[in-house]
């Protein structure tokens, strides 16, 4: 059953997912907050994934606030849980889960939540599962007064919709990075364009999020080797310009990558290159107006991924106003 625009009616706020492991004021970051006046941040707290030793689901890589948040600013925490948790027993991990972001809150004198997000790429598979787990947590968190919303990847729009408050449509990360004739991994509007036939009749409320970072794509002569970040392409020590996005290795080197819960080196040989893609506004402009024709509720408020001094400048500010600004109407969230 499709979202009635008949439902009640929720201002329009600007936001940002904060993905780093580390909180501390950034004065790039707070001025793009003031500039752009966002006032909730969807904050990632912790993953939870499964122990090597015992199996059983563990919170890591939780984040160290080295300053606190302004209290001007909502932050809604954010758990990933990797999809291999939701294979466990879960019967008790939405309760430990909601106490320890509780705990976090209060250790920090962060104010309360009042709201909790649950990020998970789960297959039909797992979708029975996770969805009891989403039941028990969202029971819980109600009793707390505090509302439980999930990520929505493009290809679960085809499953039946998750027991919880709305969901946010996570519209990056939509094609194939490990293919250089991939264009626009980051988003791509013909990657997007097949799984909206699903969007009419999804019935959840729903926000969009949206990228503003770039890739740093390392291949080598057997083809994809890593993704890689904050390397100077502007070094010609270390690399030879080949056209606007593609760089030639000309100097072996190790460098450090962190994929999901470990961090580790890869060897940047010679001749390797890098593919450096962007956020494309012009695709971004494309996949909301699409989304907009078959639901203006998505694009009424919208989230830009991520809050980081090292991606906002990929956008410019009035790109930035256009996204946020897309849709004006009293369409209902």
């Amino acid at each position: 059953m499709a979202v009635s625009c008949a439902e009640k009616q929720e201002p329009k706020e600007n936001s940002v997912y904060f993905w780093k492991t580390v909180y501390k004021n950034d004065s790039t970051e707070n001025a793009f907050l003031a500039e752009h006046k966002i006032k909730k941040i969807y904050m990632r707290y912790f993953d939870v994934i499964v122990d090597p030793k015992t199996q059983k689901p563990k919170p890591n890589a939780t984040i160290t606030f080295k300053d606190i948040p302004s209290k001007d600013i909502e932050i809604i925490p954010t758990v990933f849980i990797t999809e291999n948790c939701i294979q466990k027993n879960l019967d008790t991990l939405y309760k430990i889960l909601a106490d320890r972001i509780l705990q976090i809150n209060k250790t920090h004198k962060i104010p309360q939540a009042k709201e909790i997000q649950i990020d998970c790429d789960f297959t039909a598979k797992s979708m029975k599962k996770y969805y009891n787990f989403l039941s028990l947590l969202k029971n819980y968190l109600k009793e707390k007064a505090i509302k439980l919303s999930v990520t929505i990847r493009l290809h679960q729009l085809s499953m039946e919709v998750p027991p919880c408050d709305y969901g946010v449509l996570m519209l990056y990360n939509t094609g194939n990075y490990r293919d250089k004739k991939c264009e626009n991994p980051i988003l791509g509007f013909k990657e997007v364009k097949p799984y909206l036939k699903h969007l009419k009749k999804y019935g959840l409320k729903m926000r969009a999020a949206l990228p503003n970072f770039k890739w740093q794509i390392l291949f080598g002569k057997n083809g994809f080797k890593n993704i890689v970040y904050n390397q100077n392409l502007k070094d010609s020590t270390l690399f030879q310009k080949i056209s606007d996005d593609v760089f030639m290795v000309i100097r072996s080197k190790d460098i450090p990558v962190y994929i999901s819960t470990e961090t580790f080196n890869v060897m940047m040989s010679i001749l390797d290159t890098i593919y450096e893609k962007k956020a494309d506004f012009k695709e971004i402009e494309k996949v909301m107006t699409e989304i907009s024709e078959i639901r203006k509720d998505i694009v009424k408020s919208t989230i830009i991924y991520d809050l980081n001094s090292n991606n906002i400048n990929n956008l410019t500010i009035k790109e930035y106003e256009k996204i946020f600004n897309f849709d004006d109407s009293t369409a209902a969230f």
